[in-house]
């Protein structure tokens, strides 16, 4: 797995691709959550499994993705109450060339880039976990990785673990453990490293039950035109999963856009610091050349007051951490209340 280890570079932009058992979209608060969540992880994709939506339209896919990704998504519907996935996309950075169910527990994406030749499949998995029917979703993956033609990415919650290693108690299926690692092998993926934590589930106890669910594997073909992808675990603010992201490296140069923050205008001293720059910018001879120049000075000025008057950024990084750090005791202990 040459580079698998490696760090991106910053001099190119990564697609990012988000992976997540939400545990249901039918709660308009917890909907909130969710799409603060991802916006907060800034995804070209985003894969979400059991939505446990039986239809999804625009105005319902607005109140759990952010306004980049609520325009474009295909979905899985679940059956009543049971099952649903979702993936979502940014139409600016990638589009849609084709996708798929081509079973029960999986839905396939193949995009290209906007800015460069690279094309990939991204699989959404969410297997069943009723373990009766564990043999026919890997019987179902047998026939699923052969038909990828270019890179490919299987994300999502497979319902099954590796080894002893992948829960904190010593209760697992053995047999079926080694039935989804031959599985595995059998169809040539590899898995990507999991950094940040050990376990994706909890069934949230007071003495917690902890499991490695979630992953993300690829081909080799995906490892070649991705070398230096990695995979990470987010801060769980719902559900009982863990939310990952996974960083596919890219040669595709990053952008330094300016973007304005809302928020700036609730800051009293905002307005009355910006304000002399529009009205001090160069005159010109037309009425569009005024407002580009007026607007640019605007920027500029904008950009100085804030780096000076930002919020502290450590804030909500250590707030992120603390709760990461949190889990990362639960998985070596239990916790007490307090």
């Amino acid at each position: 797995m040459p580079g698998v280890f490696g760090l991106k570079m910053s001099s190119s932009k990564p697609f990012l691709v988000f992976c997540w058992n939400v545990r249901g979209l039918g709660d308009p608060k917890k909907c909130t959550i969710v799409r603060d969540a991802i916006r907060s992880a800034r995804p070209t994709i985003a894969c979400l499994q059991e939505t446990k939506l039986s239809a999804c339209n625009f105005f319902k896919a607005a109140t759990f993705l952010p306004p980049n990704l609520a325009s474009s998504f295909v979905s899985y519907d679940a059956v009543g109450s049971r099952g649903g996935m979702l993936t979502a996309w940014d139409p600016s950075l990638v589009t849609l060339q084709n996708h798929s169910s081509p079973n029960d527990y999986c839905l396939s994406t193949c995009f290209s880039s906007t800015a460069s030749e690279h094309s990939f499949f991204v699989t959404n998995v969410y297997a069943p976990s009723d373990h009766r029917e564990s043999h026919l979703f890997l019987s179902c993956l047998s026939n699923l990785v052969p038909s990828f033609t270019g890179p490919s990415l299987l994300v999502g919650d497979f319902n099954l673990v590796r080894s002893e290693l992948d829960k904190n108690t010593n209760l697992s299926n053995r047999a079926l453990s080694s039935a989804f690692s031959d599985k595995i092998n059998e169809v040539a993926l590899l898995e990507l490293p999991l950094f940040g934590s050990n376990f994706t589930w909890t069934n949230k106890r007071a003495e917690p039950t902890l499991a490695r669910l979630d992953r993300a594997f690829f081909n080799v073909k995906f490892n070649n035109l991705f070398p230096c992808s990695s995979l990470h675990s987010l801060p769980r603010p719902t559900s009982d999963h863990t939310p990952l992201l996974v960083t596919l490296s890219t040669d595709i140069p990053k952008p330094h856009n300016f973007r304005f923050e809302n928020a700036w205008l609730l800051n009293n001293e905002f307005l009355p610091s910006v304000l002399p720059a529009w009205f001090a910018a160069p005159a010109n001879a037309d009425a569009a050349g005024n407002i580009a120049g007026r607007l640019k000075a605007v920027r500029a000025e904008a950009k100085v007051w804030s780096r000076h008057n930002r919020a502290p950024p450590a804030i909500i990084p250590n707030c992120k951490f603390l709760i990461q750090l949190i889990d990362l005791f639960e998985e070596n202990r239990h916790l007490s209340l307090e």
